[in-house]
């Protein structure tokens, strides 16, 4: 098996819904420092920079939590991210990323919703509109 598989295995998933404006991830896995390096951070700066702004929507279905490095860069990048993001779906959030996301509210300046899991097809119209 070559690197780039190994790699995408050992991230969260990017959905298939996810285009070039808008990422969509499934959490399903610890965040890594890698992860959020390469799985998010390098796609995100993309779309920002060719659309100005970014759409996020993260599904969580098994959520495990943030290795250390991961959240410290996470809390960076909330001042790089936060104020090019125009809407962020939470789908089936656990409390301690929704407190996560209240206490980084006012870095955040697009729309927030969150949706339960059974609503993950109008999170994703939502998060496209």
């Amino acid at each position: 098996m070559n690197k780039e598989n190994t790699n995408i295995e050992k991230y969260n998933t990017l959905m298939p819904e996810s285009d070039d404006r808008t990422l969509c991830f499934e959490i399903h896995r610890p965040i890594s420092k890698e992860g959020y390096q390469e799985n998010y951070a390098q796609r995100a700066r993309v779309i920002i920079e060719k659309h100005g702004g970014l759409r996020l929507l993260t599904y969580y279905t098994n959520y495990q939590g943030w290795e250390p490095e991961a959240a410290l860069m996470n809390m960076a990048g909330i001042t790089e991210f936060g104020a090019k993001t125009i809407k962020f779906a939470m789908v089936n959030p656990p409390n301690k990323e929704i407190l996560r996301r209240k206490v980084s509210g006012m870095l955040i300046t697009g729309e927030t919703r969150i949706f339960e899991t059974s609503e993950l097809q109008e999170a994703l119209r939502w998060v496209k509109e």
